[in-house]
């Protein structure tokens, strides 16, 4: 199985005979016993299945296990919500941090249009309080 890495960290991958950052995986063989003392032999490549969701679409849902990426969108999109990722995994021990990432890209202010929104809130809020205070 060749495997095309999609990566920014800056280290070359190259092996003689494949294209940059292409790796390729070995399978493996393995044998497993039935309960009626049969054996099965297969073979397989060492691989785990992913899913991926965006951090939208998992708030208020939690996983055995996750691996966030922090860093910062390229273009035109906003910023992800460092909180809903960092906090979808039932213990810290089951959270990993995909690629290294830059304190400022968590910093980075909110946009103009969701200010307003917050503003707004909390001058509703405020009068609701003085009617019922």
């Amino acid at each position: 199985m060749l495997v095309k890495l999609n990566h920014d960290v800056g280290v070359p991958v190259n092996f003689p005979g494949l294209p940059p950052s292409v790796i390729g995986i070995q399978p493996t063989e393995g044998m497993r016993y039935t309960n009626r003392n049969k054996s099965v032999t297969f073979t397989q490549f060492p691989v785990s299945l992913a899913y991926a969701i965006t951090d939208y679409k998992c708030q208020g849902q939690t996983f055995n296990w996750v691996i966030v990426d922090l860093k910062k969108p390229t273009g035109l999109c906003p910023s992800a919500s460092p909180y809903v990722q960092l906090s979808r995994a039932r213990a810290r021990h089951r959270l990993s941090i995909l690629r290294p990432f830059s304190t400022d890209e968590l910093l980075s202010p909110l946009p103009e249009e969701l200010q307003l929104e917050l503003k707004w809130q909390e001058q509703r809020a405020d009068e609701t309080e003085s009617l019922y205070a």
